[in-house]
């Protein structure tokens, strides 16, 4: 559906069988959608107090609901009371009688409460204002053309426009400049399209990027792998072949102790005594026993 009054046209078709027309069913709904609207803007004001409000932002809300209402300029002033509150209550009581218009009271309650530097500020603010980072095209043309609307209403399209490009980011403005935008508009319809072009590319770099790192990961995780194994292969070797080396000085060792002509007396296999304690019964000296006498027994 391209537009409201389509949709509306085909909605009434389908549920509203007591419409005469279709013409009749569509302007009996856009007038039941503005007495809605009316009564919601009656029954919820949009509260303006004064010097601690922005009265510019105020009027350009309350704007848009009576626009929605489709309020002409009598019923707009004559309900305007309804959304004032504290200062700005007290100075339509003093002011009332002096406004008999609504371009009248615009002008009067932006002197009262305006800044009296409020262009000269807005001014500034908008020679200086560059897109941030994170900033969108639609946010950054939304700040220009409301501080365009601050300093001047009635501001050429084409000084908007310079303004436009002279704030824009460097990684769009190139593009932008070789589209060369006349107006406003083809300017933020060109910018969004590049503003999107740009980050689909860079989303398509940082996937490649990634699948990449993961290729090289997955490629390096088999030879880390393999290198862990070959190492571990290493050091098992290196251990294997110390307790080898150890195992066979062991046993050359053992060897030697075997192979070696260590004589062994037969005091070595025996209990030792004292010689002095052994007496021959044979002949009754000490020193030796009685077999092994080779005295007589009678000298």
């Amino acid at each position: 559906m391209s537009s409201f009054e389509i949709f509306s046209k085909l909605f009434l078709q389908q549920f509203a069988s007591n419409a005469s027309s279709p013409s009749d069913s569509i302007s009996s709904f856009g007038s039941q959608l503005n007495v809605s609207m009316g009564r919601e803007i009656i029954r919820t004001p949009t509260y303006f107090r004064g010097s601690q409000d922005d009265v510019l932002d105020w009027l350009e809300i309350l704007e848009q609901r009576f626009k929605m209402a489709n309020w002409d300029d009598e019923l707009k002033l004559r309900c305007i009371s309804l959304h004032l509150q504290g200062d700005a209550y007290k100075w339509w009581i003093q002011s009332s009688e002096k406004i008999n218009s609504w371009s009248s009271f615009l002008n009067a309650i932006k002197q009262a409460f305006g800044s009296t530097k409020m262009k000269e500020l807005a001014f500034e603010q908008l020679r200086c204002y560059k897109q941030t980072i994170n900033q969108s095209i639609a946010q950054y043309y939304g700040k220009i053309m409301d501080l365009c609307k601050r300093i001047d209403p009635t501001m050429t399209d084409s000084i908007k426009l310079q303004y436009l490009m002279a704030g824009v980011k460097d990684s769009l403005k190139l593009h932008i400049a070789l589209h060369d935008p006349q107006t406003t508009e083809s300017f933020l319809l060109y910018a969004r399209k590049v503003e999107d072009t740009l980050s689909f590319t860079e989303m398509n770099i940082e996937t490649n990027r990634y699948d990449e790192h993961e290729g090289i990961a997955a490629i390096q995780q088999p030879l880390s792998t393999s290198h862990k194994a070959a190492k571990q292969r290493q050091n098992y070797s290196q251990n294997n072949n110390r307790y080898i080396t150890q195992g066979s000085s062991y046993t050359s060792r053992k060897n030697d102790l075997f192979n070696r002509n260590v004589p062994f007396s037969d005091t070595s296999r025996k209990p030792s005594f004292k010689q002095s304690s052994i007496i021959c019964y044979t002949c009754g000296t000490p020193g030796h026993y009685s077999r092994d006498c080779t005295r007589p027994h009678f000298d």
